[in-house]
């Protein structure tokens, strides 16, 4: 029999009933090298690997290997207390082996988002506190302060010995913070800052790290000065003091249990404590001893954006550290499907599920998808760092191609973790139910990440707003990558149009351009009031749709880049290239055949056909791909990942093998 027969039909998988019979135990590492061996990786995996990677390899790496340690096994039957206890012990060890820094923002910042996705393979809790700690409190204080806040504080946030938050959101105002009720007044006789919470709305709410750990707070606050309202500030207060009681005029409350993520402290947090002159973060404005106002940044509600810019590098954070569970989720899904054997074509259960068309179409799509997420965002990460100067020289309109980027990226990768997972737990059944198997946890940190650093439907409204100021500004170029003429080519190709690049291309650039010109004719030439209601009242879905058309063509455009320049790989990539176009075509159907961009007889018919047939070609290949993520089987960690038979041998009680918890070297 061919080994391509055997691919179509899993014959060549199917595991012998002496096997299951007789007190023979089935072993599924015995089938996950025998479906390796059959299914021989048709690309390098090891480049495929660096591609992905990126940036900081030898870091990730080492980064890795060095959570092999007990302390970083997942526990699962444990009290809130001791989960809390863990995600800081976890992010303490990582922090003092200098795996992060906030002084990376200065020299790496890839770095700062390399071992984000690491720590989302591990601990969901872990890598929230991880980029609050050193992203939105160290990095605001890095950023917004001068030496007066720096000194030995910045040293400290490294090793952990100081633990900060970051207290933007109050109860009563989330996305339109810059209306918070909190108040910083100046009192010049005293030289102090009365900083206080007015109102129950005004309470500063779900502030991580603030419950339990966090000796330090960056507090923002409308500023008052000689009467006036100077805009929201940033204020370096201190909230506990060194027995880690809270400072008198801080009231500290628990959130306590959430969905998910419950390794984070959760707090609300409320002032009345005046705090000195100095705490005010003044790298763009200060307030003399006079009580006298000066700031480098003119406009109010500018302030507030320069303020709460910490923010864009935080939505990069959080779609690197749920990139790394989508991938980890991908992982313990392929690796069980081809292993978990069921009913074959003789009514034994003796075939790999993987080898079914209903598994391949439910998990290849969206593993294209991940993947894609993967490109796109090294490239927001690629230019956000690269025009990271000119939100230091308050170049605004330069600054505004990041703030798209940034504010589109979060939510693409976001949703596309969360289904994900979802989909990846009812493919692996009752095992993908157990909280063993993962599949749980990351379900609540792929939630959080959704509503984190900006509810990402109102992320996907900043990112179509921003699109049509620069659309006016004739500065939308930018936004258009250029993409290589050879990867579009199709002069020699015997494939049907539907799999070709080019087609692929015109489809999601002419749907982007029909979705962008209607919103413009829907806005005319309205003004005031008459802008809310079209955007806000009447045309919501339509304002959604721009922004989602705009970052799955960037992502196209950014596959179709890296197929051109990684000839080793580029039958893979021109795989997942196709299949992640089908798929997006296929999700926006109605669109698109209602305006006649694809032909509902011949082309639509063409792209499911190409959808299970790329599906297919992808699965053969499943474990190569999700090996070239390069995450440790030791931080995979889920048992039908693994030897399942073994691990149900003994009486587990839903725990991860080494259920005594062995002590930590660290």
């Amino acid at each position: 029999r061919s080994k391509s027969r055997d691919r179509e039909t899993g014959r060549g998988y199917q595991t012998s009933l002496d096997e299951m019979k007789g007190g023979v135990d089935f072993s599924p590492l015995e089938r996950l090298s025998a479906w390796r061996a059959q299914h021989e990786a048709s690309f390098d995996v090891e480049r495929f690997s660096v591609l992905l990677a990126h940036d900081n390899h030898r870091m990730r790496k080492e980064m890795g290997e060095f959570m092999a340690d007990a302390l970083f096994e997942p526990r699962y039957n444990i009290s809130l207390d001791e989960e809390r206890e863990l995600a800081l012990q976890r992010l303490r060890a990582l922090a003092r082996a200098g795996f992060i820094s906030v002084k990376d923002f200065l020299t790496n910042p890839h770095r700062i988002f390399a071992a984000h996705e690491v720590c989302g393979w591990s601990d969901g809790s872990a890598a929230t506190k991880m980029t609050v700690q050193f992203n939105l409190f160290g990095g605001t204080v890095l950023r917004l302060g001068t030496e007066r806040h720096h000194g030995a504080l910045l040293d400290k946030i490294d090793s952990m010995d100081a633990v900060g938050c970051f207290a933007l959101t109050e109860l009563g105002y989330g996305n339109n913070a810059v209306e918070m009720e909190t108040t910083a007044t100046y009192i010049p006789e005293i030289q102090k800052f009365h900083v206080q919470t007015p109102t129950v709305q005004a309470q500063k709410y779900w502030i991580t790290n603030s419950a339990i750990h966090a000796q330090w707070c960056v507090v923002f606050a409308q500023t008052i000065v000689a009467g006036n309202s100077v805009g929201v500030h940033a204020f370096l207060v201190r909230i506990r003091d060194e027995n880690m009681k809270p400072i008198p005029g801080v009231k500290i409350e628990d959130m306590g249990h959430k969905m998910g993520c419950n390794g984070v402290d959760n707090g609300k947090l409320w002032f009345d404590i005046e705090v000195p002159r100095e705490a005010m973060l003044n790298a763009f404005s200060d307030v003399s001893q006079a009580g006298v106002f000066s700031s480098s940044i003119k406009a109010k509600r500018d302030r507030f954006l320069k303020v709460s810019d910490q923010l864009l590098s935080g939505r990069l954070c959080i779609a690197s550290m749920m990139l790394g569970t989508g991938k980890l989720a991908l992982t313990i899904a392929a690796r069980y499907a081809a292993t978990r054997l069921a009913v074959s074509e003789t009514g034994e259960s003796t075939q790999p599920i993987m080898t079914y068309q209903l598994q391949q179409n439910a998990i290849a799509p969206l593993l294209a998808r991940v993947i894609s997420g993967n490109i796109v965002l090294n490239y927001c990460k690629d230019r956000w760092a690269k025009l990271l100067p000119a939100s230091r020289d308050g170049n605004s309109d330069t600054w505004r191609e990041a703030v798209i980027l940034c504010c589109a990226v979060k939510p693409f990768v976001t949703w596309t973790v969360g289904e994900t997972v979802t989909v990846c737990r009812e493919r692996c059944g009752g095992q993908g139910y157990l909280s063993v198997n993962r599949f749980g946890s990351m379900l609540g940190f792929s939630h959080a990440g959704m509503t984190a650093e900006g509810d990402n439907r109102v992320l996907m409204q900043k990112v179509s707003k921003e699109i049509l100021t620069m659309i006016s500004e004739r500065r939308q170029s930018v936004l258009y990558p250029g993409v290589s003429t050879e990867s579009m080519s199709s002069s020699t190709s015997q494939l049907p149009k539907v799999f070709l690049a080019g087609w692929q291309r015109s489809v999601l650039v002419k749907r982007e351009a029909l979705l962008i010109a209607s919103l413009i004719k829907k806005m005319g030439h309205k003004k005031g009031t008459e802008i809310f209601k079209v955007w806000m009242l009447e045309e919501a879905d339509l304002v959604q749709a721009v922004a989602m058309a705009f970052i799955e063509r960037l992502s196209l455009d950014c596959l179709l880049q890296i197929e051109a320049n990684n000839a080793q790989n580029v039958s893979i990539l021109k795989s997942i290239r196709a299949l992640f176009a089908l798929d997006c075509i296929r999700r926006d159907s109605g669109f698109l055949l209602s305006k006649g961009v694809v032909c509902p007889r011949v082309d639509y018919p063409a792209v499911l056909e190409g959808i299970s047939t790329l599906c297919s070609t992808v699965s053969s290949d499943i474990l190569n791909i999700v090996d070239s993520f390069g995450i440790p089987d030791h931080l995979i960690a889920a048992p039908i990942a693994s030897n399942w038979v073994a691990y149900n041998r003994v009486n587990n009680e839903g725990e991860f093998p080494s259920l005594a918890f062995p002590q930590s070297k660290l």
